[in-house]
């Protein structure tokens, strides 16, 4: 995933609404977790930070910062079928898509907002 200013125009902004699919979830790449991350998702699943650290996180590329697990399929540690198993708490990157970061294609929703807009034009 690459983490930078998202591209899209602010009508698609404005008009996007998760569905909930999974689907970004399952995108390969890091999720990488900010200190304030740490603290809520262990807070959200009653566990203390450093056993959060250990179950849930790895050291990312960077080696600088740590990322969510993967499970065995390449899907986020935290995907629960479809859903987000820690939605009220979800790390910033996450929050944060699609306006502050953006994949080319993938997110059903913002592939539909972009062929409806091309579609209008």
């Amino acid at each position: 995933m690459s983490k930078k200013r998202s591209s899209v125009d602010e009508d698609i902004l404005a008009r996007f609404a998760c569905t909930g699919c999974g689907v970004c979830c399952r995108w390969p790449g890091h999720v990488l977790l900010t200190d304030t991350d740490i603290r809520e998702l262990a807070y959200h699943l009653a566990l203390g930070e450093a056993d959060f650290i250990e179950q849930y996180t790895r050291l990312a590329s960077n080696r600088a910062q740590l990322s969510l697990k993967d499970k065995a399929d390449g899907s986020c540690i935290l995907l629960d079928g479809n859903t987000c198993g820690v939605y009220e708490a979800r790390p910033l990157q996450c929050r944060s898509f699609p306006a502050a970061w953006q994949v080319r294609q993938g997110c059903p929703e913002l592939d539909r907002l972009h062929d409806e807009k091309k579609r209008v034009e």
